[in-house]
């Protein structure tokens, strides 16, 4: 019973940290992604369903997501957090649009 819990613990640990990559990505200095404002859940949509400006006219990282098990799923996953974190970042999204 205690190694099961350990175990349960162990992989939401893991998909914790593994969520809210969207975020990272999508605002990141070198490869800013897609509008202004929810960066980081269009960067998540991109990578699901394709998008010229995340794979530059061809579609290497979707079919990489698609092909590997575990992208998709973490990706889904991480769509509500990113749109929670894309949200409360919006009051420093206005403003650097504005700059």
């Amino acid at each position: 019973m205690l190694k099961r819990i350990y175990r349960i613990s162990a992989l939401a640990i893991l998909v914790s940290a593994l969520s809210g990559c969207g975020t990272l990505f999508g605002r990141s200095s070198s490869s800013h992604f897609g509008p202004d404002y929810y960066s980081g859940t269009a960067y998540n949509f991109g990578l699901l369903f394709g998008s010229d400006e995340l794979n530059r006219g061809y579609f290497p990282a979707t079919l990489w997501c698609w092909a590997s098990i575990a992208c998709p799923v973490l990706t889904v996953y991480s769509i509500p957090v990113d749109f929670v974190v894309d949200t409360a970042m919006l009051p420093r999204d206005i403003y650097e649009a504005r700059r």
